[in-house]
């Protein structure tokens, strides 16, 4: 005879797992900031390059312009939250009339210009968090987005107005300047260091908004305000630098 309690009791433990592993991959989607990154293809191509020499990069036709990594929902002093929500997942088509455009400003430098696989990234992890704002509450809302942001804060000018150019060297502090004098907000840069030669490349610039997408100080992120070694000039490479001897 089969004891109806003990498989209740088993089918409420199969459903609290269940519900337990769902929320987990859901995470929460509480968030502090919204932190809008940009990447310098050159130093994306090198890092991916470093990983295996047969790696071919796509650049941006102009190749002096910065390219979208994402918008990240973000804790302060945190990473996260990330792949929210799974029932909300990517969806190419979704973003045709936006294809043309993201393929040259989103563009995956590791992949190609025609792979969505950054796309589908950047939309699972994060775009599926955003999705509590009005503003960000669907693919095609999230990416358009992002291209908004570039248009109005493109660290090809922002740098540029400071007088910081590719194929030079700058000190931390300047580059961290640059954005607060033009911008008048602070911000976050990233670098990657050849941990052969002890040369550090500019690799990312990371500003942030309020969930009302007004730009704010970054003060509390992640690797605020760098990774980078702030005793050593920081390259500004115009071109992909040389990857043989690096490793990452």
């Amino acid at each position: 005879m089969f004891n109806c309690k003990i498989i209740i009791n088993i089918l409420c433990l199969i459903f609290i797992v269940k519900a337990s592993s769902d929320e987990g991959y859901r995470g929460s989607n509480n968030f502090d900031v919204l932190i809008f990154t940009q990447s310098w293809p050159q130093t994306v191509c090198y890092t991916w390059k470093a990983s295996s020499p047969s790696h071919t990069c796509s650049l941006p036709k102009k190749h002096d312009e910065w390219t979208i990594h994402g918008i990240w929902p973000s804790q302060y002093h945190k990473v996260g939250p990330e792949f929210c929500n799974k029932s909300m997942p990517f969806k190419p088509h979704d973003l045709e009339s936006l294809k043309e455009e993201l393929q040259e400003k989103w563009i995956d430098v590791e992949y190609g210009r025609t792979s969505y696989s950054l796309w589908e990234h950047e939309w699972n992890k994060h775009g599926t968090c955003a999705v509590v704002l009005e503003q960000l509450n669907s693919e095609v809302k999230y990416f358009a987005e992002g291209l908004n942001l570039l248009a109005k804060y493109d660290m090809k000018n922002v740098l540029t107005k400071a007088n910081i150019v590719p194929g030079r060297k700058y000190s931390t502090k300047a580059i961290l300047n640059a954005m607060k004098q033009v911008l008048g907000k602070r911000g976050a840069v990233i670098c990657r260091e050849n941990k052969n030669t002890g040369e550090s490349y500019m690799l990312e610039i990371r500003i942030c908004f309020n969930k009302m997408l007004q730009l704010i100080n970054c003060d509390g992120i992640s690797e605020y305000p760098t990774n980078c070694d702030a005793s050593k000039l920081i390259t500004y490479p115009s071109t992909v630098p040389r990857y043989n001897v690096i490793q990452v």
